[in-house]
């Protein structure tokens, strides 16, 4: 079909033109230019296949130095393509060659193809001419390019909109996207056909290679009527902010007792997302999990935890955040110290009475741990000076769970000059035994010393006791004599005390 109409057009054009031109030996003519498409719309690559023979009467061959196509008529000359040294035509044979062009705008072009020869034989010039008449309609699908805003290094978005307002469906479509300074992927979509009044779109991924202006060109490539392959293309510009690395990291110690970890926040300042995010910490004291993030986006904080096995007490930590930004691999640390608090007791509120030749020690076995330690046992240390006394020369406490505190109190007697009396704390963590010794200072507690020196003072207290029984006594005997002295007033002689 697309043969046909292309020959119909050239005969018809052929019949108003002489077929060839003479030299002084050579019989030559173009004889067609098949154009397809025979009506291309603007900006589509028409192909002129121009056939030139050389004539079974010709006595010399054709020499052909360039063939040309230019518009015909109007001021100065308009040469849409030229081809050169073809070599030569001998007599009866034939030259095939094709010529393309493309117009930008609609309406009806007036054409020529020239061919520029020579006669061998006698080295005459022979200028050979052929009209073409070409209508050009502007028939494209509409199409529309949007993209995604897009950083330098970054890879983006976008979609190309294809819409048929012809009158008849579009079959074979191929959009390719490509890129000035701009890397293009998935660049390629295919569609069987579109409907009349139908639409596709076309999604891409796009990579400025750098900030600034950038242009993006999408080309459509369709056929019509069966035969008739059309493209078109159309571009838009972009423009690509510069890539900032901004990213930050905090922690925070977690968990309790030897069940520690860091939680980490990473938060993502830049203006591209973050990809193959693996955090990782690092201690000589202290191992940590590893937790590997696919991506974190623009302007967005992920938070992971990195559970930890301390060797320690104490372990100074390095953090470090490896990602992804843009086509660069980037690295971010900070430093921190995780502690490990396991359950610890600690005797608060101490308290010290002395009764008689003993002293009674109060107080509270207090976790000030964040474990629970168990099997708490309080015990008066046996010195030279310092012997357990009953009834608690040790007592047991038991449990005392994390930030907790359970009481106690124990006796001791002493002799001699004492300041301190001793006291031993053992207990269980995590299944291991702890020993600590506290000395509680006597001097140092005012309140119980002289709370022990009302003690010392034993007949002082007896006196005390006895008061008001006097002052009993003391109202009986006056209720007494005043019974005594109304009778004797009233001369009873029987009085009986």
């Amino acid at each position: 079909m697309r043969h046909g109409v292309a020959v119909l057009a050239c005969l018809v054009i052929v019949g108003s033109l002489p077929l060839s031109v003479a030299g002084a030996s050579v019989n030559a003519s173009i004889s067609t230019v098949d154009v397809s498409p025979s009506s291309p719309a603007p900006g589509e690559t028409v192909t002129f296949d121009t056939t030139v023979r050389n004539l079974e009467s010709s006595d010399a061959p054709l020499e052909i130095n360039d063939i040309a196509i230019r518009k015909s008529g109007g001021r100065g000359i308009t040469e849409y393509e030229r081809v050169s040294d073809l070599g030569s035509i001998s007599p009866g044979s034939t030259l095939e060659v094709p010529l393309t062009a493309s117009f930008d705008s609609a309406g009806s072009k007036d054409l020529r193809v020239i061919v520029y020869g020579r006669d061998r034989k006698t080295g005459d010039n022979i200028e050979l001419k052929y009209p073409v008449q070409l209508n050009v309609q502007e028939r494209h699908p509409q199409m529309d390019i949007t993209a995604d805003d897009s950083v330098a290094g970054v890879e983006s978005t976008g979609e190309v909109t294809v819409a048929n307002g012809l009158d008849t469906q579009i079959t074979n479509v191929e959009i390719v996207v490509e890129g000035d300074g701009v890397k293009v992927t998935n660049s390629l979509t295919v569609r069987s056909s579109v409907a009349e009044n139908g639409s596709i779109t076309a999604p891409f991924r796009f990579r400025p290679e750098s900030a600034g202006e950038h242009s993006l060109t999408a080309t459509i490539s369709y056929t019509v009527d069966g035969d008739t392959t059309r493209s078109t293309t159309r571009t838009t510009v972009i423009d690509s902010d510069p890539l900032r690395n901004s990213v930050e990291l905090d922690t925070t110690a977690v968990g309790s007792g030897t069940d520690r970890a860091l939680r980490v926040a990473v938060s993502n300042g830049a203006n591209a997302p973050l990809s193959d995010v693996m955090i990782s910490a690092t201690s000589e004291n202290a191992s940590f999990q590893r937790v590997l993030l696919e991506n974190i986006s623009a302007s967005t904080t992920r938070q992971v935890r990195l559970n930890a096995t301390m060797d320690e007490p104490r372990a100074d930590v390095t953090v470090t955040a490896n990602y992804e930004l843009g086509t660069e691999t980037e690295q971010m640390t900070t430093e921190t110290t995780l502690r490990s608090v396991p359950g610890t007791i600690d005797l608060t509120g101490l308290d010290v009475i002395r009764q008689g030749g003993r002293l009674q020690i109060s107080g509270s076995a207090s976790n000030v741990g964040s474990t629970d330690a168990d099997s708490v046992l309080v015990s008066v240390v046996n010195t030279e000076s310092v012997t357990p006394a009953t009834p608690n020369r040790d007592y047991f406490v038991g449990t005392v769970p994390a930030s907790d505190f359970v009481s106690f109190d124990v006796y001791a007697q002493t002799t001699g000059n004492v300041t301190s009396v001793p006291l031993e704390v053992t207990y269980l963590v995590d299944d291991t035994r702890k020993r600590q010794t506290f000395d509680v200072d006597i001097d140092r507690m005012g309140a119980s010393a002289q709370q022990a020196g009302q003690d010392d003072d034993s007949g002082g207290g007896d006196q005390n006791s006895m008061l008001p029984v006097f002052i009993a006594g003391g109202l009986a005997l006056l209720v007494v004599v005043g019974v005594l002295v109304r009778r004797y007033r009233r001369g009873d002689d029987d009085i009986e005390v």
